[in-house]
């Protein structure tokens, strides 16, 4: 299975990240596709990923009131995957909440859990249901 494309939950599991940059260049210059998803606004969610750099490095941005739903349904992330032109299989999420992870892999996508957004109580669930979980994205680049 070869990675084709890649989303991010831009709140949780990409603004504030240290390394996040060097991952999407990476991800990017592999010939990956990648996307955000947000609950921002565009406004704020592109204001914020051009403050931290991260912007060129993506696709584009879905927000949860283009989408017509949450960062917590699947739906989400099969739209974001969709403009991608992607498939399931071939798609992994980057989520920092056990809701963005558990609609990810209920939408049939790999789920990486980011450590950052959860309590310890959650991070632990979603250690345990993620395809894989790192601490930061120095354990991603590995």
């Amino acid at each position: 299975m070869r990675l084709q494309s890649a989303v991010f939950c831009t709140e949780t599991a990409l603004l504030g990240k240290a390394d996040a940059g060097k991952v999407l260049s990476i991800l990017k210059m592999e010939g990956v596709w990648l996307y955000a998803v947000t609950a921002l606004s565009r406004a704020e969610a592109e204001a914020a990923l051009r403050s931290e750099g991260l912007a060129d490095d993506l696709r584009g941005i879905l927000t949860e009131s283009e989408a017509l739903c949450a960062l917590s349904d699947g739906k989400m992330y099969e739209k974001a995957m969709r403009r991608l032109r992607s498939q399931p299989r071939d798609t992994v999420v980057f989520a920092g909440r056990l809701a963005e992870l558990r609609a990810a892999k209920e939408a049939g996508m790999r789920a990486v859990a980011v450590r950052g957004a959860a309590e310890p109580e959650e991070w632990e669930a979603m250690r345990a249901e993620a395809t894989e979980a790192i601490d930061c994205y120095a354990d991603f680049l590995a």
